[in-house]
């Protein structure tokens, strides 16, 4: 709970900057939507004016109005995602209390017997919520998998996912090849992203101690070692890169190390810089470590 005096000047009085209280108060019980009951009091005549508000965790501004934003897009800045087969990945929505909704999923498949791209469609239900709440939609290969299953489809290899939901759209890209690095991180809306990097990563490892000479035998002392990882991506495009700087200042990221097994780790070093110029490759690089400084064995 957050309270605080207001004294009147002018018959009116200023609350400044309450969101950065309510975001703070967010953050800290890791919410992405909440519900706050502000009361005003008048201590002078006794009097309590109180009202709910919903709030919707988001580091953005939009132009068109924040329900409009809500409303028309899942919860993410990005509108397609190239993710490997292995990794786990849900969709985000913002659902309105009793409000009917056309939700499907197209499913781009092939099977042995032909080359030939088949598409599989999926209609979810009409009504998502009583309540304002968000909605996860599990759109992981696997969950993908699952609903072919369910049309006794078991041998086929999925190419690509398109999910639409009352206005809003997402395309899912599937790569048979292995990512350099898988990580989940919290994003603009304090909800799980994952990104898949192809490219290249280079270890480095960084050995500071103090050594003492007694005689002719040396001894050190105070070792500390610190093992990082610096990757440069495989080239990417302007709303890619702009999508990566969410990784870069996240407050919670962690790094899948084995499937399904995702550990923390810390960005250390970046300086994102990219250009709208579309004949220039866009390559990032950063550096992370594990959070506990700790390696794993391979």
């Amino acid at each position: 709970m957050f309270s605080s005096p207001y004294y009147i000047y002018g018959l009116k009085a200023y609350v400044r900057d309450i969101r950065s209280i309510v975001e703070a108060a967010m953050l800290q019980k890791d919410l992405a939507i909440a519900k706050f009951l502000l009361t005003v009091k008048d201590y002078e005549n006794f009097t309590y004016n109180t009202g709910n508000v919903i709030v919707i965790y988001s580091r953005l501004k939009s132009l068109s109005g924040s329900e409009q934003q809500l409303t028309k897009s899942f919860l993410s800045t990005r509108k397609s995602a190239l993710l490997s087969r292995s990794c786990p990945f849900s969709l985000y929505n913002y659902a309105m209390p009793y409000k009917q909704v056309y939700h499907y999923c197209d499913i781009y498949y092939t099977i042995p017997s032909s080359r030939e791209i088949i598409t599989a469609t999926y209609t979810f239900g009409n009504k998502q919520s009583d309540a304002p709440k968000i909605i996860p939609t599990d759109a992981s290969y696997a969950k993908l998998e699952e609903l072919l299953a369910q049309r006794n489809i078991l041998d086929a290899t999925i190419h690509r996912a398109y999910y639409y939901l009352d206005g809003r759209e997402f395309n899912i890209y599937f790569s048979s090849d292995t990512p350099s690095d898988t990580f989940q991180f919290k994003g603009n809306f304090n909800l799980w992203e994952t990104v898949c990097l192809f490219g290249a990563t280079t270890s480095k490892t960084e050995i500071d101690r103090s050594e003492a000479v007694c005689g002719n035998k040396v001894s050190y002392y105070d070792t500390t070692v610190k093992v990082k990882h610096e990757v440069e991506t495989s080239p990417l495009t302007l709303s890619e890169a702009q999508f990566l700087t969410q990784l870069f200042t996240s407050h919670e990221i962690t790094r899948e190390v084995s499937a399904g097994t995702y550990t923390p780790v810390l960005i250390t070093e970046t300086s994102p810089e990219f250009t709208n110029d579309n004949a220039t490759p866009i390559r990032l690089k950063f550096t992370w470590q594990y959070a506990d400084n700790k390696e794993f064995i391979e």
